[in-house]
């Protein structure tokens, strides 16, 4: 049976099916989520950048089941829930992730969904990041470590898009993210079932802290090969065997560069592609956090059960 795989573009702007820029500045979205970012104001310790980039339904996608193995969909939503904080309970002493759930689509599935992630990534991340004061059309607020708005709603229905992601300001010192975005249209969420949603999620979740969004940024490509000491050993640990790790070429500007290779590591979750089947999120993937200048537990045996030896 072929791999079913839904592209997920390239993290920085939005991208056409063509892999052509389709920046959400000034469109027009006369019914449902409004594409278009909510960018912070750049100041000396912030900088506002639409790294938000678009997720398309792809029809490689739909030949495999929307829901396949996805144990249904959200149901008919209409919760609204408070701002989840993943992390200690002390925000000085470690990673926060704040999440804000936004829209009139949610129930309580999706939004543990959410949950998580965020409390996965938070076991991962553990380092203190600077607090930074974010201003935008809301205001100003001060953020620890990051603050993620989600909102599920209506965007062009069945297929075509199925929302975006990504940081959307970034901190000057570190590159690192404080803001991001996702967005997702329940049409899709409830199509794919629950299951794949939970992989989708997380994700765009790691993207949104940082993973291929910030990678140019940080020169840790080069040549198509991913150079962090961190996450290659952990590739070399899982039988890889060059001297760094293959990103993905292919896909166009939607994905290339900004993923896992998919020919080398299949059903890796951070390739470019959601196949059939498990797709796990390895140590490899784990420990590229450190890489990005994050402080990680670097005790990798508690990814152990995601992670296999995909290179034989």
């Amino acid at each position: 049976m072929p791999k079913a795989k839904f592209v997920l573009t390239k993290d920085e702007f939005n991208f056409s099916d063509d892999g052509n820029g389709n920046s959400a500045f000034g469109l027009g979205h006369p019914r449902g989520l409004d594409l278009r970012p909510d960018l912070p104001q750049t100041t000396h310790e912030l900088v506002g950048l639409d790294l938000t980039h678009r997720i398309d339904w792809s029809d490689a996608f739909a030949r495999g089941g929307p829901g396949g193995g996805g144990g249904g969909g959200g149901g008919g939503g209409g919760l609204t829930f408070a701002n989840y904080v993943s992390g200690p309970a002390n925000a000085a002493s470690g990673f926060n992730i704040v999440i804000e759930f936004k829209g009139t689509s949610w129930t309580q599935a999706l939004h543990d969904i959410f949950v998580a992630s965020a409390d996965r990534l938070t076991n991962l991340i553990v380092g203190e990041l600077p607090n930074v004061t974010v201003t935008g059309k809301g205001g100003s607020k001060v953020v620890d470590d990051i603050y993620i708005t989600a909102e599920l709603g209506q965007i062009d229905g069945a297929g075509g898009i199925l929302g975006q992601a990504g940081p959307t300001a970034l901190r000057t010192s570190s590159s690192l993210p404080a803001t991001a975005s996702m967005q997702f249209d329940i049409v899709d969420v409830n199509a794919m079932g629950l299951d794949v949603f939970s992989m989708v999620v997380l994700h765009e979740m790691a993207h949104s802290l940082g993973f291929g969004s910030i990678w140019d940024r940080l020169g840790l490509v080069t040549n198509g090969v991913f150079t962090g000491t961190n996450a290659v050993e952990q590739y070399h640990l899982m039988g890889g065997t060059a001297a760094g790790i293959a990103v993905e070429q292919d896909g166009g500007s939607g994905t290339a560069g900004s993923h896992w290779d998919e020919q080398t590591f299949g059903n890796e979750l951070m390739t470019g592609y959601i196949n059939n089947g498990s797709n796990y999120f390895t140590e490899m993937s784990a420990a590229s956090f450190r890489d990005l200048g994050y402080v990680v537990n670097t005790d990798y045996s508690s990814w152990h059960n995601d992670a296999y030896h995909i290179l034989g």
